[in-house]
């Protein structure tokens, strides 16, 4: 019985990390767009005190910090909305140790090479995947929160009986002295330090061993370059930008440096697929009325095909993680079989945008794509095969074959989500969300205008 609540409660709270996730990352996309416009489309340098040109990277780096380390803010809120108060030192000391300390640490200046979308040689944040941040603050905040519940079931089963006749003391009154240490020493520590044995040994270790399967897939790609294809949309789908996608990518690199930009294609139009299924599940909800969606589901769906038409590739994709995390049972494999279909599909039809090896990157500074992938900013690598190549030849049959896959991954999403939500409402578990984080945003400029005129009053 007390089961239920629980999982009621947590998914709650997750609807609720993912409302807040959507303008963690929406800032960093506003901000860096500013920026972006403002310095490379009408030319004003030296902003905010940025005095020099060696100065103006820096702004960059503020703004995207929200962005590249939205896996840090999940882990962070999801404690601290589960576990309360006791939550939030572990759920800030655990994510920044795996973002930073567990792969290979950077300078700051080099932490937009390392992070998220494009870690420095398998390391920094994305070595473990957004997946394993996830797991990472559910494990951690659900064991704080019931092993504060199991200390107060233990002083209730403790009762008022005295320690020893001669002593004026209950064993539940010597329990209550060690409240301190126990609730804000033992309990958050405890927990936090099983969550990192857990996901150093379970995630990042086996995650650490990846790069081995990049020369059997290298290999493969020589016998059969549509598995190869499909199985780099099963990579991406599951992790996004984690250490299956990044092993996907190594292959493609290693490939176009060898002077074969297929296996780069496959994977970019792959990529983007991810960022473009959310929106196909929202539109089917709302067109068959059959699973709800509510207004956040309706602002993570539909930001990553905005910052598509921005050549912002990483964001196009980002918007996807929060959006699984809502029911990751469901969405999870929606975008694996999306990514998938893109990616088999493009080899099938063995589109290559040769643009790859011959063309410049626009607002690479002047260098070739093998250049920019081998100090790894792959980031602008993805803006080129979507803005270059034959209309005919590349372009339109690169942007169908996505079309074909974020609809396919959009509709087993939401057969596999109706699929949860009748078994949830045989269960007991099932909660319907009704978020709006803009509504929430508005209602508490409303409540800090009220409480403002009430002081003044």
């Amino acid at each position: 019985m007390l089961l239920k609540p629980l999982i009621r409660d947590t998914r709650k709270q997750i609807n609720r990390t993912s409302g807040i996730l959507f303008l963690v990352l929406l800032f960093g996309a506003l901000g860096a767009g500013f920026f972006f416009v403002v310095q490379n489309i009408l030319g004003v340098q030296g902003m905010l005190g940025a005095l020099n040109a060696a100065n103006e990277p820096i702004l960059w780096f503020i703004l995207f910090w929200a962005t590249d380390f939205f896996m840090v803010a999940m882990v962070a809120l999801l404690c601290y909305f589960i576990a309360g108060w006791p939550g939030v030192a572990p759920g800030l000391a655990l994510p920044i140790y795996f973002a930073h300390f567990a792969g290979t640490p950077v300078a700051a200046s080099e932490v937009y090479h390392a992070y998220f979308a494009a870690p420095l040689h398998h390391g920094g944040g994305a070595n473990i995947g957004w997946l394993g941040y996830f797991f990472m603050a559910l494990l951690c905040a659900l064991l704080i929160k019931l092993l504060f519940a199991g200390w107060h079931a233990l002083k209730l089963k403790a009762g008022d009986k005295h320690i020893h006749r001669k002593l004026k003391l209950s064993w539940h009154q010597l329990l209550d002295q060690v409240d301190l240490i126990v609730l804000v020493l033992i309990i958050p520590v405890a927990s936090a330090a099983f969550t990192w044995l857990v996901i150093h040994y379970g995630v990042q270790h086996p995650a650490s061993l990846l790069p081995a399967l990049v020369e059997p897939l290298l290999n493969l790609s020589g016998v059969s370059v549509v598995l190869v294809g499909i199985l780099f949309g099963l990579m991406i789908g599951l992790d996004i930008v984690g250490p299956l996608s990044m092993t996907a990518f190594a292959v493609a690199t290693t490939a176009f440096l060898q002077g074969d930009a297929q296996l780069l294609t496959i994977y970019g139009a792959a990529f983007v697929t991810i960022g473009w299924s959310p929106l196909a599940i929202f539109l089917l909800s709302k067109l068959t009325k059959r699973v709800h969606a509510d207004n956040d589901e309706l602002n993570l769906a539909i930001s990553g095909p905005i910052n598509a038409f921005f050549e912002n590739m990483k964001l196009t994709v980002a918007f996807a993680a929060p959006f699984a995390m809502r029911n990751p049972l469901a969405i999870i494999p929606g975008l694996m079989t999306g990514s998938a279909i893109t990616g088999g599909l493009v080899a099938l039809f063995g589109i290559v945008n040769q643009s790859y090896l011959t063309d410049y990157p626009r607002f690479g500074g002047g260098l070739s794509m093998a250049e920019l992938l081998q100090r790894g900013d792959f980031y602008l690598s993805f803006t080129l095969p979507f803005r270059s190549g034959g209309w005919l030849d590349t372009r339109i049959p690169l942007a169908l074959c996505i079309l074909a896959g974020a609809i396919a991954g959009g509709a087993v999403m939401f057969f596999l989500r109706r699929a949860c939500v009748r078994g949830q409402k045989k269960r007991g578990t099932y909660l319907e969300a009704n978020g709006d984080i803009v509504l929430d945003m508005r209602n508490l400029a409303k409540e800090r205008f009220e409480a403002l005129r009430g002081a003044k009053s």
